[in-house]
């Protein structure tokens, strides 16, 4: 068994190749599940030594935090596998995922059935390593990574996709240019298709978990947040410009931007059910999971508004209407 040393930032990894998987030993640290931790333990993964050497020189200390988001069923995946099911499927679907990355998000879709993925992203070293891991799973003739600077103008016919998602995205693109990425994507779906929003920061929520550690930044104007993330941040580093500071997520969405921008478009989640699916995702004691309810049946007789507009992450599904 051929063994190679890869040095990561904050750790060593020794990458053995066994019988069609490679065994990383961890000795030093990484991010795991959004945090820097101390490791001395193994994973297994199918990714190539070439794809892992990519995977850490563009992630760094979250090379970790990227394979569990295609790997761990308790992480990522779960959140997203379990949302579509509450309102639809995979199984058999084409889909466009807006702002791909390193194609994560992709590949669990594949793995619920999905028919053909066709990811956009940016960055062109995403792409390439997305395609890489595809190449690695072999799912190179049901996936498509392509590089798009700019999403709000697509080479895709009308009516397209039966699902679009942005999946841990939305909080990355620039505030200004959220309406027409959304309407561009919006496009692309066929009638009765869903769009799916995860994992992306509520402004509605008065606490930032997810850029700065900071209560209030998500109800500041950017003028404020970004000065007190420049010399308070607890998550990225401070001190950065205010463009990468909104390149990192410092400015959420909402489920009211959403709606601007796809009016005609009806979210599922106000038919109930969140509370129970919130609840089961974080593994909630059972008075939490009675005072969700609670709030949600008010949200939706007295509001018609779901309860995911106001929990810290946005996990939302709009359906296109049939015309």
């Amino acid at each position: 068994m051929e063994t190679q040393i890869i040095k990561a930032p904050s750790a060593e990894l020794r990458v053995t190749d066994l019988k069609g998987k490679r065994q990383i030993m961890i000795n030093g640290k990484a991010v795991h599940h959004g945090r820097l931790v101390k490791f001395l333990d193994s994973i297994e993964t199918p990714l190539s030594v070439s794809t892992i050497k990519k995977l850490v020189a563009l992630k760094g200390d979250w090379w970790l935090d990227e394979l569990e988001r295609r790997q761990d069923k308790n992480y990522m995946r779960r959140r997203l596998e379990t949302l579509i099911k509450r309102f639809d499927t995979f199984n058999g679907k084409k889909v466009l995922d807006i702002g791909s990355g390193s194609g994560s998000s992709a590949l669990v879709m594949l793995d619920n059935c999905a028919l053909e993925v066709h990811g956009v992203e940016p960055n062109k070293a995403f792409v390439e390593l997305a395609n890489d891991r595809a190449k690695d799973e072999g799912q190179t003739e049901r996936t498509f990574f392509t590089q798009v600077q700019d999403t709000s103008k697509l080479e895709f016919a009308d009516n397209k996709f039966d699902i679009v998602t942005f999946n841990a995205v939305l909080e990355h693109i620039p505030p200004n240019l959220r309406q027409a990425i959304i309407k561009e994507a919006y496009r692309c779906l066929k009638p009765g298709g869903f769009m799916i929003f995860t994992e992306t920061p509520n402004r509605t929520f008065p606490y930032d978990g997810h850029t700065t550690g900071l209560p209030l930044i998500p109800w500041l104007p950017l003028s404020m947040s970004y000065k007190l993330a420049k010399t308070f941040s607890r998550h990225v580093p401070r001190g950065l410009s205010k463009e990468r500071y909104i390149n990192e997520g410092l400015v959420g969405g909402s489920y009211w931007q959403i709606k601007k921008a796809i009016p005609d478009a009806t979210c599922l989640n106000k038919n109930g059910g969140d509370a129970d699916w919130k609840s089961d995702l974080k593994k909630a004691n059972p008075l939490v999971r009675w005072w969700l309810k609670l709030v949600e049946w008010k949200m939706r007789i007295f509001f018609q508004l779901p309860l995911n507009a106001f929990m810290p992450m946005l996990d939302l599904v709009f359906k296109k209407p049939i015309k």
